[in-house]
């Protein structure tokens, strides 16, 4: 038996935060000093070797810091509400993510009604029809964000540009103070970031072009690829359903049930700060990273049927050529063409 929506958060409740600062302030140090280790090596190294090996812990700290951002927004990084907004901003900056932005549109949206048409958008599929009536070049853009490469091209410009950055009222069905102040936040942020290099580039006679590529540019881009292609796993398989009526929704526990236990290789996962452990964190966003591979041992005990498994190519090459567009009234991924490609097994519906 599914958790009804009354006791889901309380299923889990031993596993949130506690007010020990010692644990989470550490990891934000480290995980800052990795960001700061990785861009002096990307600006001062000499062999392009090390600058490349900069580059990359410059993303792996970007990565990092977002996901302590991601938890301070939801309240569950520190115990300490004023913290929590004070270093989930900081933490946010070199994703340029505005804090507000990302509350609205993941704690609200995401985490409220994660897939259900029309309130959540991240990697939302549309219908045959839907497709089928966009103009060109937008079904276009669909094709390259679902080939199995376009994870990137899709956060970038459907998630961070249209909903994260500046947001228009249009976009996110509201307009408030908070959300253009971050927005400035991250844009002075990002300007600090770009001075820095210029004033490297000029005292050590290096190209400024090439240390803000390595640097700003290319992490920056890597770093869409890496969550563009996390929250695609984590609610994009042809055993995950998706729904357009709300009381469906409900009925069939979306929150638990329409997410994915994604076990990367290489352990990467858990490098991520655990963010691929799922279904707890849906099932109670106020668990933190340090205690959320323990509660979702706890939810699989209880729940084993939930959709988990390891990520290898076959696996991965099925949810690319199985989910392109969805039916909402049979619950079926298609492919571009309208044919089926997998019947999704909902899970039992509860009163």
């Amino acid at each position: 038996m599914h958790p009804t929506t009354a006791n889901r958060k309380a299923l889990l409740s031993a596993f949130e935060q506690s007010s020990n600062l010692l644990r989470p302030s550490a990891a934000l140090a480290f995980d800052l000093a990795l960001f700061v280790a990785g861009s002096a090596l990307a600006l001062l190294a000499g062999p392009v070797s090390l600058k490349l090996a900069g580059t990359i812990l410059v993303t792996a700290g970007i990565v990092r810091l977002f996901l302590i951002g991601h938890d301070a927004c939801h309240g569950s990084f520190f115990g300490n509400r004023r913290l929590n907004a004070v270093f989930g901003r900081i933490a946010f900056l070199p994703s340029l993510t505005a804090y507000s932005l990302w509350e609205v549109g993941h704690n609200v949206a995401h985490h409220g009604f994660n897939n259900l048409k029309g309130r959540d958008q991240v990697w939302a599929p549309y219908s045959k029809a839907e497709f089928d009536a966009l103009p060109r070049h937008r079904q276009r853009l669909e094709r390259l964000y679902r080939c199995g490469a376009g994870w990137g091209a899709y956060y970038l410009v459907e998630m961070w540009w249209k909903k994260l950055y500046f947001a228009s009222r249009k976009e996110i069905g509201s307009s408030r103070r908070k959300y253009k102040w971050d927005s400035a936040l991250v844009t002075a942020g990002a300007a600090l970031w770009i001075a820095a290099v210029a004033i490297v580039a000029r005292s050590t006679d290096q190209s400024f072009a090439l240390l803000l590529a390595l640097a700003v540019v290319v992490p920056f881009l890597l770093w869409n690829v890496t969550i563009g292609l996390v929250v695609y796993l984590q609610h994009t398989s042809p055993a995950i359903a998706w729904f357009s009526a709300r009381h469906e929704w409900q009925r069939r526990r979306a929150y638990l049930t329409a997410t994915a236990e994604v076990r990367l290789p290489f352990g990467i996962d858990r490098l991520m700060h655990g963010i691929m452990q799922h279904h707890a964190h849906h099932l109670n966003p106020r668990i933190p990273m340090f205690t959320l591979g323990a509660a979702q041992r706890r939810l699989r005990e209880q729940f084993p049927d939930v959709c988990a498994y390891r990520l290898d190519q076959r696996t991965y090459m099925a949810n690319v050529r199985s989910c392109m567009l969805y039916d909402y009234v049979e619950h079926a991924w298609l492919d571009f063409d309208g044919r089926v490609t997998a019947r999704v097994p909902l899970p039992p519906a509860t009163t």
